[in-house]
């Protein structure tokens, strides 16, 4: 199963790379950085958690667990087209029943530029006009696809610590945060307000030790960069190459050096 969200830095491309980490059917699925969880999608665990710091991706799956249909609807009631996507994207999701807010995040999600989730400092989404070239075929199908697969999570809205209190032994732990690099690097990014950053580094570490001491299993993927080498000096690290896909032009996207890190052994 394919996600239904749009999303930069999404590991779309690496997903056959990820899915050999996928201990067993058995297993929890834990995913604290969600996003458009395509790992969680492609695994199709019997449970799950899924969580995030944006709570507007995560009201949007639990309204989609509760009546897809009716978030489908409220969805093509929304006038496509630029001016109308400027209009709904003027409109506060808190002043919106849950159903059209939900609808509102699909819709924002599928026509913003290049399936970007950025906010100003006041929380507010800022991302321009751009659908995708080429239509989303079958985006009604995947969506309902995707509401039944989410009935089998529990979704929370927080930070990613405060989700790693609920790992247990046996889990398996996907981490994927927002890349916290140098601004020399260039590499995006810009989130939500107080969103992962440099200074979170530490605390990912001390994340990563409780799940090893829970007698849980963890994968965190990063850009292969100094800022996490003390990780990559105590896990067993693997170093990919992918093509990042969130530079706005085309020729503007290259590869990159990515790392996995994992407590898994073999």
């Amino acid at each position: 199963m394919q996600s239904f969200v749009r999303w930069a830095g999404s590991k779309r491309l690496l997903i056959n790379e990820l899915a050999k980490y996928w201990p067993s059917d058995e297993c929890r699925y834990i995913e604290p950085f969600a996003g458009s969880a395509c790992l969680f999608f492609h695994l199709e665990p019997r449970s799950a958690v899924i969580a995030d710091l944006n709570s507007e991706l995560i009201s949007m799956y639990r309204e989609l667990q509760r009546d897809v249909e009716l978030v489908l609807e409220c969805f093509r009631r929304l006038r496509r087209g630029e001016r109308s996507y400027y209009s709904i994207r003027g409109q506060d999701p808190d002043r919106l029943a849950p159903t059209e807010a939900a609808a509102r995040f699909l819709y924002l999600n599928r026509y913003c530029f290049n399936g970007l989730f950025r906010t100003n400092q006041k929380g507010t989404f800022n991302v321009p006009y751009g659908p995708p070239k080429k239509p989303l075929k079958y985006f009604e199908d995947r969506v309902r696809a995707g509401a039944v697969l989410m009935k089998n999570a529990e979704l929370r809205a927080g930070d990613f610590e405060t989700v790693s209190n609920c790992v247990a032994k046996g889990d398996f732990v996907y981490l994927d945060p927002p890349y916290a690099v140098r601004e020399r690097r260039r590499i995006f990014s810009d989130y939500l307000p107080h969103s992962f950053s440099e200074k979170d580094i530490a605390r990912l570490g001390g994340v990563l030790d409780h799940i090893d001491a829970a007698g849980a299993l963890f994968l965190l993927s990063y850009s292969d960069s100094p800022e996490i080498a003390n990780l990559k000096d105590r896990w067993r690290v693997r170093r990919i190459t992918s093509r990042r896909n969130i530079a706005g032009f085309v020729g503007a996207r290259r590869l990159a050096s990515e790392v996995l890190i994992t407590n898994l052994r073999g």
